[in-house]
């Protein structure tokens, strides 16, 4: 099973003749903001995440864990070779994901890059992990 989900800001609202007081950093951005896909096989989850995780994909990064988490799988691989930034929240849901496998399961991270290896390092997060770099 596959299930994709884009995750882009809402539009902005309309412009008004008056400049802004202060502009909106989505508002600039194209495309989604981060895209989340999930293949679930019997022994393994794995969610491939590719964008930015943050304040405002967090919710979207917790809802596909959940999913991938009600197979319960042997082992969970959160690949993020394709994520640039990833923020401490979006860290701490990744890693309380593992309380919610079943014993003796695994969490895999793969292939962080070094922005979100170190913010792993920095909180702690990555301790409980296996983390996979080939």
């Amino acid at each position: 099973m596959t299930l994709l989900y884009p995750f882009s800001s809402p539009d902005p609202p309309a412009r008004s003749p008056d400049p802004p007081a202060r502009s909106d950093p989505c508002a600039d951005r194209p495309g989604p903001l981060v895209v989340i896909e999930v293949e679930v096989s019997p022994d393994q989850a794995t969610v491939v995440i590719a964008g930015e995780l943050d304040l405002t994909t967090q919710a979207v990064l917790a809802e596909h864990l959940s999913l991938a988490l009600g197979a319960r799988p042997r082992r969970l691989v959160v690949d993020l070779a394709g994520t640039g930034f990833m923020d401490c929240a979006s860290a701490r849901v990744i890693a309380c994901a593992r309380q919610f496998l079943p014993d003796g399961s695994r969490l895999i991270i793969r292939h962080p890059s070094r922005a979100v290896r170190r913010v792993l390092e920095l909180t702690g997060f990555g301790t409980g992990c296996e983390i996979e770099d080939e």
